[in-house]
């Protein structure tokens, strides 16, 4: 017939958008980043080296994080940083200091939050220095600035002049650990998690059972904390990881790029648990935007976070496997180039 020019089958169309989304995944990508970001967002095979800055992250939202509170409770913060973009500041200090001389808070602030380094990476960064600059304190500090972190939250969730209008929740990241449980630092966290704080812990590196310190015993199976222990890019828990009923998932935690302190663009890699739990605060800060409900029960946020977890096999004989930190985006490509006990790092 004269008046029809083709014959073609209809296939779905959808409204334009932004080039850095990939047509028909229902996610965005983003460039350069580090190997861990997108061991969170694809069940694919990671490979290529630790050392590279050619992985893609992989999110479900353009938000990434934005209008969410991370409280870094560690040695501070480098809030000049370029990585933070005037996002970070450090709110508390035990001894009134408030810069980041070892470097620790800094590294783990820009894998939870940081441009192109972090998970969530318009989020609100609060340092709270509760450690010192050889990486040590004391579980009296970390109760103390919990305590401010819980007064901190209900201000900003209160209609007062602090308030941020676009406030959506607060999550705690804690990379340490102590020698031993500390019931005062573990109470002082079911106290956060009472007020709706989200609270992500590291599992500890003394590869041992992660109930037997603190804050880690406060998660898996014994809490409401989320309790984070460390794997390779090949999938396996690390040598140094602490394991069993404490822990919840694992995440990235082995030469780990981020940032670090002496210069606004220096970074640095580092290894261990309190690598790992910073890539699961970004997850949760993420996790909060647009969902009201998540935003407001840390119950059912550590409920989601290990459903959204990966089963992988340790390859161990009779091994079920470990939960692997995934932030809902299954896609992309697998290819990259008490009393007052010590705690410390």
């Amino acid at each position: 017939m004269s008046d029809i020019s083709i014959v073609e089958e209809a296939t779905s169309i959808a409204k334009a958008r932004p080039s850095k989304r990939q047509s028909g995944l229902g996610y965005d990508t983003r460039p350069n980043a580090p190997w861990g970001l997108q061991r969170i967002s694809t069940a694919a095979t990671v490979s290529g080296s630790a050392k590279a800055m050619d992985y893609t992250y992989s999110y479900a939202s353009g938000g990434l994080g934005q209008g969410a509170d991370i409280y870094i409770v560690d040695t501070g913060i480098y809030t000049q940083h370029n990585a933070f973009g005037g996002r970070a500041s450090v709110v508390w200090s035990h001894n009134n200091d408030t810069t980041d001389s070892d470097g620790h808070g800094t590294h783990v602030a820009g894998t939870a939050a940081g441009d192109v380094l972090g998970v969530a990476s318009n989020a609100n960064i609060f340092g709270v220095k509760a450690l010192d600059s050889g990486g040590g304190g004391w579980s009296s500090n970390v109760i103390a600035g919990i305590d401010y972190i819980i007064q901190s939250h209900d201000a900003r969730k209160a209609n007062t002049p602090e308030n941020n209008t676009h406030f959506i929740g607060s999550v705690i990241s804690m990379s340490l650990a102590s020698s031993g449980p500390v019931q005062a630092i573990n109470l002082a966290i079911q106290a956060a998690i009472h007020a709706g704080i989200h609270t992500v812990v590291a599992a500890g590196n003394d590869h041992s059972d992660a109930c037997n310190s603190s804050p880690a015993s406060s998660g898996g199976l014994r809490g409401g904390a989320i309790t984070v222990g460390s794997i390779g890019m090949n999938a396996h828990v690390s040598s140094f990881s602490n394991y069993g009923d404490c822990v919840d998932v694992y995440a990235p935690g082995e030469d780990v790029i981020s940032a670090w302190i002496g210069g606004r663009d220096m970074v640095n890699s580092l290894s261990g648990t309190s690598m790992a739990t910073p890539h699961v605060t970004g997850i949760v800060a993420c996790a909060m935007q647009g969902n009201a409900t998540l935003a407001g029960d840390p119950g059912l946020m550590k409920e989601w976070v290990r459903m959204m977890g990966l089963g992988v096999s340790t390859g161990g004989d009779g091994d079920g496997g470990v939960v692997v930190a995934n932030n809902g985006v299954k896609g992309g490509s697998g290819g990259g180039g008490g009393g007052d006990g010590m705690i410390g790092l």
